[in-house]
């Protein structure tokens, strides 16, 4: 999920991210987990401030319905609708994080741009790149090349 999510943070820089929480000197002999709860803290708070609903999955939910769970609490207004009705209509049994993708994709990446950074991916050259940024790119780009790669089966 972590990997969909990042990509789809970078294709919509509408999407404004909350910089990360600064790491105090720890000072206090608190265990260290806790002192971790309360380096989070600040980050909810930002997270908050920009609209986002906390996300709490309850032990009934699997890792895969706690994924989707998770990625809808992100989803606002006409996405958030599209979301709820999509589901609707849909058996339960068939919303998997695979069809939340499919759709999700399908509703709101045109096939033109994954067209264009198939492109990208293509004719990606290191050129005066540093090894670990055309590393970077090459990872970035990868997932639009998937079957322009022969695989071994």
């Amino acid at each position: 999920m972590s990997e969909w999510f990042t990509q789809f943070v970078r294709n919509n820089p509408a999407v404004s991210q909350p910089s990360p929480p600064s790491n105090p000197p720890q000072t206090s002999a608190m265990p260290l987990t806790m002192n971790l709860n309360l380096l989070n803290k600040p980050l909810v708070e930002k997270i908050r401030k920009y609209g986002a609903e906390e996300f709490r999955a309850t032990s009934d939910d699997d890792a895969e319905k706690a994924d989707i769970k998770c990625v809808v609490s992100l989803l606002q207004d006409a996405a958030y609708q599209w979301w709820k009705t999509l589901i609707s209509v849909v058996p339960k049994e068939r919303v998997t994080w695979d069809f939340f993708q499919f759709e999700f994709r399908k509703k709101y990446i045109s096939q033109r741009f994954i067209d264009q950074k198939q492109k990208e991916f293509l004719e990606l050259k290191q050129g005066r790149m540093f090894v670990t940024k055309y590393k970077q790119e090459f990872v970035r780009l990868s997932q639009y090349g998937r079957e322009c790669i022969p695989t071994r089966q």
